[in-house]
């Protein structure tokens, strides 16, 4: 009996040694198993702009207030709210009764001023020719010649304050100053206005051609002065986002920067124009304005998804001609659209993978699967 326990049990020892040994190799070879398949796109070169945005308001090529210049009761209102008005329409009418009063006035005190050198002038022309011939004396024809010149003097002022009087009553129809069109009135007839208080009756707006205004900040006019300066071209290259995110069809150019940066918020303001024949534009919409920044001219690029960042450093997956994963440390640029700006340390045309999350290392066996991918450059507008 002993004897036979002493056999089991050495079988026993020897038949786990072998399932130990057989599930050892198994594992053995479960990890040795064909090279991952990864996805592999190759790097590209093409040139990448680079535009920012920022936020303005529409404005007229001139928004001109109507305002009154005389003070009395509106008898009138000759235009269509939101319409188009041509220069010279007439848009109001204001009592002028009490201007039309100064006006006979002043037109009697002309008329007694011109009496008055008539009767000068008369007594001038009898006395001159006596204090020629001494029968007068000199002083005589000082006093005559004095008074004629002071008569003349009183129609002059007279006759200044017939035409003031005349442009008053002129107020007292307001007209268009301007091709364009009118908005809201302020007034309506029966309302009293006064040129003391500055009433702003109506405003005209030219929208023909369209100013927009933004403000950026000062690192970035630095910038923009120092890349563009001498170059007309980009005074063009101004693109238009409105606000359902549509792109207006015309571009604009930038006419002037104002003379300084706003101490308290650090921008400079900018204005643009744009051509505005369809009528879209309106003054105050706030739109976006999309300038180009910067550019990178035939640029390497890759997906977004190929670069690794660790701490500061950057880094590819290269899959060489063995398939073999290599690591690349590079320096990158800016990142556009669904790609990245690589500016050294990658070439185009090489095979680059997209690992992703994938547990690969340098030196790593690959299968690498040919990915497309084509770069998608942003345009103006996008």
């Amino acid at each position: 009996m002993t004897r036979n326990y002493k056999l089991f049990s050495v079988l026993a020892t020897q038949i786990s040694l072998l399932l130990f040994l057989g599930v050892g190799c198994r594992e053995k070879t479960a990890k040795v198993g064909p090279p991952s398949e990864v996805s592999v796109i190759n790097s590209q070169r093409v040139d990448v702009p680079i535009y920012q945005e920022y936020v303005g308001q529409t404005y007229g090529l001139a928004d001109v207030d109507i305002r009154a210049r005389v003070e009395g009761w509106v008898t009138g209102m000759y235009f269509k709210e939101g319409a188009k008005v041509n220069k010279g329409t007439l848009l109001y009418t204001i009592d002028d009764m009490q201007y039309k009063t100064r006006v006979d006035q002043a037109a009697g005190n002309v008329a007694s001023a011109k009496t008055e050198v008539a009767r000068a002038q008369s007594q001038l022309n009898r006395v001159r020719p006596l204090a020629e011939m001494n029968a007068l004396s000199k002083m005589d024809l000082d006093n005559a010649q004095a008074e004629y010149n002071a008569a003349r003097a009183r129609q002059q002022v007279a006759e200044a304050a017939l035409q003031n009087s005349q442009i008053e009553l002129g107020y007292a129809k307001v007209y268009a100053p301007i091709d364009g069109i009118i908005g809201i009135s302020n007034v309506r007839v029966g309302d009293y206005v006064s040129r003391i208080n500055s009433n702003i009756l109506s405003t005209i707006s030219q929208t023909g051609t369209v100013r927009v205004r933004f403000q950026i900040n000062e690192t970035e006019f630095l910038k923009f002065m120092r890349s563009y300066k001498g170059e007309q071209s980009v005074r063009q290259d101004v693109t238009l986002i409105l606000p359902d995110n549509s792109v207006f069809s015309e571009k604009g150019k930038i006419d002037f920067a104002n003379r300084q940066i706003d101490p308290e918020t650090g921008s400079i303001t900018l204005e643009a124009s744009f051509a505005n024949q369809s009528g879209l534009l309106r003054p105050g919409l706030y739109v976006k304005v999309e300038l180009l920044a910067s550019n990178y001219p035939n640029a390497v690029v890759v997906p977004q998804r190929a670069v690794n960042q660790l701490q500061s450093l950057y880094q590819v997956f290269v899959v060489d001609k063995s398939n073999t994963l290599k690591v690349r440390i590079v320096e990158v640029g800016p990142r556009v659209g669904d790609m990245w700006v690589i500016t050294k340390g990658l070439e185009a045309n090489e095979r680059v993978a997209l690992i992703g999350t994938a547990a690969l290392s340098d030196n790593s066996k690959v299968t690498p699967i040919e990915a497309k991918w084509t770069p998608v450059v942003p345009g103006k507008g996008i």
